[in-house]
């Protein structure tokens, strides 16, 4: 039995929620709970006034079948009108019992249910409408306590029994106002803590897409277009050799989870070594050293990354049962990296040094890895190298590159 009293209440302080938009259904929710709340507190007057035959029942009955349809009376008209037609008979009410038993029973007091109620929909109701509504509550209680302090003498009515009906108005008033609150409270928790998970997950992605220093940049200087000029940078790109014929045979799915089974994997050296990813560009994949931080290290630890790529895709090969091969370039020298526009922005790098990295990939080899001459100054003590000779390059000109073979022994 108290089971289903239970699904019941909270299917009725639920009623109309989904209708509406999110920023009202709290306000709402906390309404239809307080409105449940005084229905249900308001049934002992109306056993106790059976059992007495008391002539105040009807006043109390009316006020208890208006609670308990309120939130969904409220779903199914203007909330404005819901409230002025709940208001208005719970005034009249009130107003009416106070009457017969005097200022001094304290019935009046339950309209201060109304006020907690309206203060609940605020966000359902324009200013206008709750000025209206609350001067109608207050005029009603100032009246209630001004003009009828004694009883009217229609009711056989003593003090002994206006101070059992003030005292039990101001537990009940007091035991609503305390659930009410708490559960507002345990919504508001709720609320800061979901909305605090959601902050995680964004700054959680921001920081997957941006450098940490360049996304908090960002969210200080909103808008701000961000380019640093970077003397020293070593630039990486690879690509998948034969990426084009096998997309033609492969669905889309395997070919995707093929794809990015490769990735993932360079994502986790780039991760390693403190790398910055750059993006993918189909099948090609950036990486970057020495931005946005700059580090003495740029070209030694790419070319350590391009000999565990090379290592990375033998294994996947095996793995995968289908051969991976790469094609390698690297070169080193000044850009300018950062962020432009604002829609969809990602951290990029520009200049001539993207342009002839890019280049050194493009006119490889699968297998081998292309650096030019300045990375191979930069690495000639650590690495071996394997000359390969000038190249001509288009919108370059005559590059002399090299392979990369490995460390020095």
């Amino acid at each position: 039995m108290l089971e289903t009293i239970k699904k019941w209440f909270f299917a009725e302080a639920e009623y109309g929620l989904d209708a509406l938009p999110e920023h009202e259904r709290s306000g709402r929710y906390a309404f239809n709970l307080a409105t449940l709340m005084g229905g249900i507190a308001t049934i002992p007057y109306v056993i106790a006034y059976f059992l007495a035959g008391a002539t105040l029942l009807g006043f109390v009955v009316a006020p208890v079948m208006l609670n308990v349809l309120a939130p969904r009376i409220i779903a199914r008209m203007q909330p404005f009108s819901a409230l002025f037609l709940i208001g208005s008979v719970f005034i009249t009410c009130f107003v009416t019992a106070t009457y017969l038993t005097g200022a001094s029973s304290g019935l009046y007091l339950f309209m201060l249910h109304g006020l907690l109620s309206l203060a609940l929909q605020q966000a359902s109701l324009t200013r206008g409408q709750m000025v209206l509504l609350v001067s109608l509550v207050f005029s009603a209680i100032a009246a209630s306590y001004l003009l009828f302090p004694n009883p009217s003498g229609l009711l056989d009515v003593g003090e002994t029994f206006n101070r059992i009906v003030f005292f039990s108005t101001l537990t009940v008033m007091s035991l609503q106002i305390f659930v009410i609150l708490y559960s507002m409270s345990r919504k508001v928790t709720e609320a800061e803590a979901a909305l605090a998970a959601e902050h995680a997950r964004s700054e959680a992605l921001l920081q997957n897409l941006l450098p940490d220093n360049i996304a908090a940049r960002l969210k200080d200087r909103p808008g701000e277009v961000i380019a640093d000029g970077l003397p020293a940078v070593t630039l990486l790109f690879a690509d998948i050799v034969d990426f084009t014929p096998r997309s033609a045979r492969m669905p889309p799915e395997e070919l995707i989870g093929w794809l990015n089974r490769i990735f993932s994997a360079f994502d986790v050296l780039t991760a390693e070594r403190g790398l910055e990813k750059i993006k993918t560009i189909g099948d090609a994949y950036m990486v970057a050293a020495g931005l946005p931080v700059a580090r003495e290290d740029h070209a030694a630890v790419i070319a350590d990354m391009a000999l565990a790529m090379q290592a990375e895709v033998v294994r996947l090969s095996e793995e995968l049962g289908e051969p991976v091969d790469l094609r390698i370039g690297i070169h080193s020298g000044p850009a300018i990296a950062g962020v432009i526009g604002t829609s969809k922005v990602f951290y990029d790098v520009w200049g001539d040094t993207v342009n002839t990295a890019s280049r050194m990939e493009s006119h490889g080899e699968p297998g081998r890895i292309q650096v030019t001459e300045p990375t191979r100054l930069l690495l000639q003590d650590a690495f071996a190298f394997t000359e390969r000779g000038p190249v001509e390059i288009k919108g370059v000109g005559i590059v002399k590159t090299w392979w990369l073979d490995g460390p020095r022994a």
